[in-house]
């Protein structure tokens, strides 16, 4: 069997609906907690995560890591209102710029931030999925530290409520 760009853009999109789910569990006028000085607050990090993704994948085609830079600009805009849609947006920015990649793009070795040799393809699951991973946890970590303790990993891993027992 082989993983198929179709299963890597399933698992995204479900890691998008995720967050988005856990940004609905942020308790009111909590967006500026920070764990600590040096850190990012709730609001920042949502910023990030509604635009690092979709550039991430234009990032790896082009190996141009400077394209953050301007593929990231629009991070500001991000509040805790409009993350959702700031989210949807940037699914479909990542699906058109994955559809892009042809089988020799994604065979085609590349070396980015000296990370060592690898394939575009490993990159962008290895990377993508990992740093989903990591910042969906980050993201619930900042909920249960600034109040919500009520959500469980049915919220983590699901993206759902516990169900009532």
């Amino acid at each position: 069997m082989i993983y198929s760009k179709t299963d890597f853009t399933n698992s995204v999109e479900m890691e998008f609906n995720i967050l988005k789910h856990l940004a609905e569990k942020i308790p009111a006028d909590t967006v500026g907690y920070k764990p600590t000085e040096k850190q990012r607050t709730t609001l920042e990090l949502l910023q990030y995560l509604s635009t690092v993704f979709g550039a991430y994948v234009q990032v790896v085609y082009k190996n141009d890591t400077a394209l953050f830079r301007d593929l990231t600009v629009d991070s500001a805009t991000t509040t805790i209102e409009n993350f959702g849609q700031k989210m949807d947006a940037q699914l479909a920015i990542f699906k058109t710029a994955l559809d892009q990649y042809t089988d020799a793009d994604f065979a085609e070795v590349v070396n980015i931030y000296g990370s060592g040799d690898k394939t575009k393809a490993v990159y962008l699951v290895e990377w993508a999925t990992k740093w989903l991973a990591a910042y969906k946890m980050q993201l619930f970590l900042y909920i249960k530290a600034s109040g919500n303790t009520s959500i469980s990993t049915m919220n983590l891993w699901a993206g759902m409520d516990m169900p009532a027992q």
